[in-house]
């Protein structure tokens, strides 16, 4: 895997299981614990579509902090929410992961590992926020369904 130094986000969103929200609304940040980085995303839909290749992936391997493969649970919306944070301060060392693929993988792949790549960036370190806006994962749920289904309807016509 390798990095690519991004430009100081404005506001980023996150999104985090309901259980450490007191925590983070406490201390102010968001805390990387034993990773590398904190993950977050620029938009509402980058986060949605970043739940679909990770949370949303009931069963499926993953690799754990620590390099331990561990297996998605099953996904319960509301054990989650998505927080718009507004940046403390503008610093910070801000990556892209780039998601490498072997070179024979094929285009399928290869624009999953790219769209997958795109959708996050990292602070190496803990994140201080200034404004917090908590939002409720189930109905970011709903809203995309109702939008999903209109636009397939509008497609039909």
């Amino acid at each position: 895997m390798s990095y690519i130094k991004c430009k100081i986000p404005e506001e980023v969103y996150h999104l985090t299981e309901r259980r450490n929200l007191d925590s983070i609304l406490a201390d102010k940040k968001i805390c990387r614990y034993g990773d590398t980085e904190c993950w977050f995303c620029h938009s509402i839909p980058d986060l949605l579509r970043y739940m679909e290749y990770t949370v949303m992936n009931e069963g499926k391997p993953y690799i754990a902090v620590g390099g331990r493969i561990k297996r998605y649970p099953a996904f319960v919306p509301e054990d989650y929410v998505a927080l718009k944070l507004t940046l403390r301060y503008h610093e910070g060392n801000w990556f892209k992961w780039i998601q490498e693929l072997p070179p024979n993988s094929s285009p399928e792949l290869m624009a999953q590992g790219k769209e997958f790549s795109d959708l996050k960036i990292g602070l190496r370190g803990d994140l201080r926020f200034k404004a917090v806006e908590v939002m409720e994962v189930s109905e970011l749920l709903d809203v995309k369904i109702t939008e999903d289904d209109t636009m397939s309807f509008e497609q039909s016509m």
